[in-house]
C-alpha cells in the first residue's frame, strides 16, 4: 500500500447464530478507511489508521438481546478510529491512540449509564478495567469484523509461487466461552488475469484436549466433537487488497452454531 494514501473498503456481512432453540440471522453494511502509515521508527510494526466511516445493522433478528446489541454497537464507536501497529504475524501489537479512545470512553460510560443503568453496570466495570490494560484491549478489538478478516494472513505469504505457507493461529471461541481455538492456516497462492495475486486461505481446528473438555462443559454435552473453520479468498493487486470473502464456521454439538461471511471490495 501507498504511505499517506486512503483505501476505502466496503464490507458485507450475513451471519447466523444458533444457541439452544433460539436462531439469529444478521446483516451488517460497514465502510472503512484504511491508511498506511509506514513503519514504527522504533519497533518492528506497521502502522494503519482504520476508521469505520458507515456501520449499518440492516437486520437483526434477536428481540431478546437488542438491548445488548445496542450497547454493544455503542462501546465499538470507541473504536471509529483506531491507529495500529501490526507485527510480522498480522497481529494488533500498539494502539497509538489510546488517549483519544479513552476520551471518548467518559461520553459512552455516561450514555451506557443513563440508557441502560441496571443493564450496564458489570459491563462499564469490565470496559474500564479493559481499557487499563492494553493487552487485555487489543484481544478484544482484534475481532472486529473488518480487523479481523484484513489482517488474517498479513505476513503468512508462502515462500515460493504455488507453495503453501502453514501457520498455527489462535482464535477465540465465538459462543463467549473464554475458550482459545487454535488453528491450522494454510495459505496459497495464484496469479490470476490481469496480473492479480489470489491468495487462498483454510483453516481447520486443532485438536486438544484441554480445549474439547472446556468446550464441553460450556456446552454440556461430554460427547460433542466441536467444529471450527476458517475459509477465505483475497485479491491483490500488487499489495493492495482489491478483494475478499471470508467465511468462519463453528459447531459445538447440536445446540451451538455460529457462521459467518465477509465480503469486502475496495472502493474504485
Amino acid at each position: 500500500m501507498e504511505i499517506g494514501k486512503e483505501y476505502v473498503y466496503h464490507t458485507d456481512i450475513i451471519g447466523k447464530t444458533k444457541v439452544h432453540s433460539l436462531d439469529s440471522n444478521y446483516k451488517i453494511n460497514i465502510k472503512t478507511a484504511v491508511t498506511f502509515n509506514g513503519k514504527d521508527p522504533d519497533e518492528d510494526y506497521h502502522i494503519f489508521e482504520i476508521t469505520e466511516t458507515d456501520y449499518n445493522l440492516e437486520m437483526y433478528e434477536d428481540p431478546l438481546i437488542v438491548q445488548i446489541t445496542e450497547m454493544t454497537n455503542k462501546i465499538c464507536s470507541l473504536y471509529s478510529t483506531l491507529v495500529v501497529g501490526v507485527n510480522r504475524k498480522g497481529e494488533i501489537a500498539k494502539i497509538y491512540n489510546g488517549d483519544e479512545i479513552r476520551e471518548k470512553w467518559k461520553g459512552v460510560k455516561e450514555w451506557l449509564t443513563n440508557a441502560h443503568p441496571i443493564e450496564a453496570y458489570e459491563i462499564i466495570r469490565a470496559k474500564e478495567y479493559e481499557l487499563t490494560n492494553e493487552e487485555m484491549e487489543i484481544k478484544s478489538i482484534r475481532y472486529i469484523h473488518f480487523l479481523y478478516q484484513f489482517f488474517y494472513i498479513f505476513g503468512k505469504e508462502p515462500i515460493n509461487e504455488g507453495s503453501k505457507s502453514y501457520q498455527r493461529r489462535e482464535d477465540m471461541d465465538r459462543f463467549g466461552a473464554g475458550v482459545v481455538m487454535p488453528v491450522n492456516i494454510s495459505v496459497s497462492e495464484k496469479v490470476i488475469e490481469q496480473n492479480f495475486s489470489e491468495w487462498n486461505v483454510d483453516g481447520q481446528l486443532i485438536r486438544d484436549d484441554k480445549m474439547i473438555r472446556r468446550l464441553r462443559e460450556f456446552a454440556k454435552d461430554n460427547y460433542m466433537h466441536p467444529e471450527y473453520k476458517v475459509k477465505g479468498k483475497y485479491l491483490y493487486d500488487e499489495r493492495v487488497l482489491v478483494k475478499s470473502d471470508f467465511t468462519i464456521t463453528e459447531q459445538l454439538g447440536e445446540f451451538f452454531y455460529y457462521h459467518c461471511f465477509m465480503d469486502t471490495h475496495l472502493e474504485i
